[in-house]
């Protein structure tokens, strides 16, 4: 097998994956939408709303599953499950983050909403200072961290395959290095 054959047969492997992977989540999204609108027709709009954040928690980029969730919550989002519905909307776009934010709208919207309807005693901007503070590790450190596991084992791969060498002990000590800083100041 060639050089070239074998990449082609690498990234067909990948997007093999990666489309069983996305169909898995589009099959599991659409039918945590149906179970909750099968709650909203047996008039239980708490299980409802838990369905709904499942459904927008399976992100897929462009799957219609996921918007249909966020609109069915926002529309919920008023009376008595007003606060439950925002906390889920708030919950399905932090889970879903990854090098980008998707929902980020409705993310601000519902730390908005959420700050409103807690307010009570307390004045509203210190609740809106509480839900906008993001404990989760920056992207870049995390990216770091990846970098530098994946420079380790790439000079680690180096020295099994091939014979240790200054250059490949290096790479390992830089990837060490990246993946400790991205670790700590994560």
């Amino acid at each position: 097998m060639t050089r070239r054959n074998r990449i082609v047969a690498i990234a067909a492997i990948a997007f093999a994956v990666m489309a069983v992977i996305g169909l898995r989540a589009v099959v599991s999204g659409r039918r945590a939408l149906a179970q909750g609108d099968d709650w909203m027709l047996r008039g239980k709009p708490a299980e409802a709303i838990r369905s709904y954040e499942a459904a927008a928690r399976w992100y897929v980029p462009l799957a219609p599953h996921v918007d249909a969730a966020y609109a069915k919550l926002r529309a919920l989002a008023t009376g008595p499950n007003a606060l439950v519905a925002w906390r889920a909307i708030r919950s399905a776009a932090r889970a879903t983050r990854s090098l980008w934010q998707p929902h980020a709208a409705d993310l601000a919207e519902a730390d908005t909403q959420i700050a409103k309807l807690e307010a009570g005693a307390t004045p509203e901007p210190w609740f809106a200072g509480r839900l906008a503070e993001d404990p989760r590790p920056s992207i870049a450190m995390a990216v770091l961290a990846g970098l530098g596991i994946v420079l380790a084992l790439a000079g680690a791969a180096v020295v099994v395959f091939r014979r240790w060498s200054m250059p490949a002990g290096g790479v390992i000590v830089l990837g060490v290095a990246l993946w400790l800083v991205g670790l700590y100041n994560a």
